[in-house]
């Protein structure tokens, strides 16, 4: 399968996104009613979109959303390079959802949707006009626990979902040196 185009969530996107289907309800209905108010009225979250063409029609692949976090630190104690930053809530960005279309899935598109996520939160990290820290998820599943450990977030809680992070400052500090 080709790599479909990542956009950011319109209005003229509306009519695509009755036709995403996922096995998790929540998944679904995040992206169908709350994704673009989200989007529209600046809140919470912003949404970006996996689109593939079939011929000339568009469909969504898959989706993630980002948003901000705050971590406290007593939750990262264990994660040495954390442990010396002063007693504050720890800023970062949140992986609030992420999900592959029913009719795509197993074709690596959710690790695509993933990379695409962490790319875009380490380009506002080097570039962007604000700093933060973290690079933050709450897998749903023990597949997604999975997926999150080998792209080295670490997990700071027993059960699901599961709090996983991964801290930006050496892929920034390698950013800067490129």
């Amino acid at each position: 399968m080709p790599r479909p185009r990542i956009e950011p969530l319109q209005r003229r996107h509306r009519p695509l996104l009755k036709g995403f289907r996922n096995q998790t309800p929540s998944l679904v209905q995040s992206l169908q009613r709350f994704a673009l108010r989200h989007a529209e009225k600046g809140l919470l979250a912003r949404t970006y979109l996996a689109i593939d063409s079939l011929g000339d029609v568009d469909q969504i692949a898959g989706y993630f959303s980002l948003c901000t976090v705050s971590v406290e630190p007593a939750a990262v104690d264990g994660l040495a390079a954390l442990e010396r930053l002063p007693r504050f809530p720890i800023p970062g960005v949140l992986l609030a959802r992420l999900a592959v279309d029913q009719r795509v899935q197993g074709q690596g598109l959710g690790r695509h949707l993933f990379e695409e996520a962490l790319g875009l939160t380490l380009q506002l990290a080097t570039t962007g006009p604000v700093s933060f820290r973290l690079f933050v998820t709450d897998a749903i599943d023990e597949d997604a626990v999975r997926l999150d450990q080998r792209f080295g977030l670490a997990r700071l809680a027993v059960g699901l979902p599961a709090r996983m992070v991964l801290d930006l400052q050496p892929l920034v500090a390698a950013e800067r040196h490129v």
